[in-house]
């Protein structure tokens, strides 16, 4: 029970500290007035779309939601927010029309590129999500610009997508006078769910922010190159001062039980510290340690706390049991009023079989996350396991494992047990499920994290890197009572659901096939044009019926961009062949749209993904 506690914190830690406790506050794009004056090409629009075959092409709809440049000869100015910031977690989505150039300036002064760069297998810094060059004018030819940074992967989705931007920014520091004594600082940089930066210093303006920095500026967004749509901006400011221990003293018990129960105990050894830490004393067994002293809540707020403690713990804020009796890994939020409060930690372990382990985080209003212990006090090697990454693959490469896969408006994951791995060399990747014939995701980017299968003893499974498209784990075919039947979930009993393997092709790509509803089901995925997209080819064999339909994509907002080529949830595209020998239906049931295809005398399908 305790390994496997651990072993659950050794995979979970890193993640949790993205959690902030303070929901984000929403830049309004009802109108124009979160931002400075502003010119003719920024508008606020219901809805937005791309064409993929044709250059710097935005649509719009009237509506309000959605920010978009659409920039001419008289008017391409750049945008700046009324609101300025300095220490910032910002996020958004934005969209690029093809071939189109934008970016963000965090401060006005340090610019992420956004550019269409769909499909770059090098990006550079130019690219979508690199950290544009500095520059400096007094250099020779080729060698003004200097120090940028390409994304660590091309995270970029096709032109008429939706991109999400994730952005942790530290400021840069100042004396008194006001010096600069700290460069700023990209703490983290996720596009579409992959890291692509981090910890990354930044030495001053890149090309286009000017010469001076300061603690506050403005975000700007680049209007004069090209058009780029943008929703769903929101942002963290974290100007507060952090939460901080004082006067911590220290008591060392022996003990015997693991009920924290101190009275009647004298001390083996007191003392003070300046952080919490279970180094104090060197005992690895029958420890028991109190911690007391005062706690300074800078800002009254809900403060969100992680409590870890190899072993058994409690924490006590004033009158409050943060966390009463209990072990290992804990999370919980608490309102506190400004001030400053006596506390009390008492952590307990009473065998020697696992490490020592004690860490307090906490974030609040106004505050990032922070540690109030030594970071000696959970260890490096205790707060991750070394990652075992499967980044690229020379040829077609084939992993089974488990997956734990979570979908689009899932509140928790459930466990593919008979998933496979498929990944490529163009960075193209999908993974299936044997059990009923589900492509249940697509990925761009890296391979697998083999980690949590192939470490130590693992638990089997492995999770998929890079940008990734969930789709779902259901059935492709069903038979259908009527147009409004609902989609059965799983295959029933009577369906006759049977595995029959896969075969490779002449490539190396698999070609599934099992039998269900009374036919023989073959279908085989490889990537095409470069990796730009996924075909698929399907082929049955057996009798069909007028009742009985195969489903190709399912979400909330399907629309039909061009004759073959259908947007989902603007998140990627599918498209059919120029003349197919099948229709497409669209059908809507319950708020959830389905394309559908009639299977009745129909013996092979093929179409693409693409994002």
């Amino acid at each position: 029970m305790i390994l496997d506690r651990i072993g659950v914190f050794l995979l979970t830690l890193t993640t949790t500290f993205s959690v902030q406790a303070q929901s984000f506050d929403v830049l309004p794009l009802s109108n124009l007035s979160a931002f400075q004056a502003a010119d003719k090409n920024w508008q606020i629009v219901g809805a937005v779309s791309a064409d993929l075959q044709k250059d710097y092409s935005l649509k719009t709809e009237k509506g309000s939601g959605i920010l978009v440049n659409l920039p001419g000869d008289k008017s391409k100015s750049n945008l700046v927010t009324v609101m300025e910031h300095g220490d910032i977690d910002l996020e958004l989505e934005f969209m690029m029309a093809r071939h189109s150039n934008s970016g963000i300036y965090l401060q006005g002064r340090y610019e992420l590129q956004l550019l269409d760069s769909w499909g770059v297998q090098q990006p550079r810094f130019s690219d979508c999500g690199g950290i544009y060059e500095r520059w400096d004018e007094a250099q020779p030819e080729g060698q003004k610009g200097y120090e940028g940074y390409a994304p660590r992967i091309n995270a970029c989705k096709a032109p008429g997508l939706w991109n999400k931007l994730e952005i942790s920014f530290q400021a840069p520091r100042f004396d008194q006078y006001g010096n600069k004594t700290a460069n700023a600082r990209l703490m983290l940089v996720k596009l579409n769910g992959a890291i692509i930066h981090e910890n990354l210093e930044l030495t001053g303006p890149t090309r286009g922010g000017g010469n001076t920095e300061a603690a506050l500026g403005p975000i700007l967004i680049q209007g004069d190159h090209g058009p780029v749509a943008f929703r769903n901006i929101r942002y963290q400011i974290f100007d507060q001062p952090p939460v901080t221990l004082s006067q911590i003293r220290y008591e060392y018990y022996l003990t015997e039980k693991d009920d924290m129960v101190l009275s009647g105990l004298s001390p083996l050894k007191t003392g003070s510290t300046d952080k919490l830490t279970h180094e104090v004393v060197s005992a690895n067994e029958k420890l028991s340690l109190r911690f007391t002293g005062n706690i300074t809540i800078p800002k009254s707020g809900t403060y969100q706390w992680m409590f870890y403690t190899f072993g058994w713990g409690k924490l006590r804020i004033g009158d409050t049991w943060v966390f009463p009796r209990g072990p290992w890994d804990r999370k919980t939020t608490v309102a506190l009023e400004a001030g400053t409060y006596p506390f009390e930690l008492v952590y307990t372990k009473t065998g020697n079989w696992f490490l020592n382990g004690l860490g307090l985080f906490v974030a609040g209003p106004g505050i990032r996350y922070q540690a109030l212990h030594t970071e000696s006090s959970l260890p490096p090697g205790i707060q991750a396991a070394d990652p075992i990454l499967l980044e690229k693959t020379a040829s077609p490469y084939l992993l089974r494992s488990f997956v734990d896969f979570q979908t689009t408006g899932d509140s928790i994951s459930h466990r593919i047990s008979h998933a496979i791995n498929v990944g490529n060399p163009e960075g193209l990747h999908f993974s299936y499920n044997l059990e009923n014939g589900a492509l249940f995701q697509v990925w761009k980017g890296p391979f697998l994290d083999a980690t949590p299968m192939w470490n130590d003893r693992g638990d089997g499974s492995s999770r998929a890197m890079g940008v990734v498209i969930p789709l779902w784990d259901e059935p492709l075919l069903a038979v259908l009572s009527g147009q409004q039947a609902t989609w059965s979930a799983t295959y029933a009993a009577s369906d006759g659901f049977r595995s029959k393997g896969y075969a490779l092709n002449d490539v190396g790509y698999p070609i599934f096939q099992y039998q269900t509803l009374g036919l023989l089901v073959k279908d085989e995925l490889s990537p095409v044009d470069g990796g730009k997209a996924l075909s698929r080819k399907i082929g049955v064999q057996g009798t069909t019926t007028p009742a009985m339909y195969l489903r190709i994509a399912k979400g909330t907002d399907i629309r039909q961009v061009d004759a073959q080529t259908y947007a989902i949830d603007q998140a990627y595209y599918l498209k059919v062949p120029s003349k197919p020998n099948f229709k497409v239906e669209l059908r809507s049931v319950l708020g959830v749209q389905e394309l559908l295809i009639p299977m009745h005398q129909i013996s092979q399908i093929e179409y693409e993904m693409i994002w």
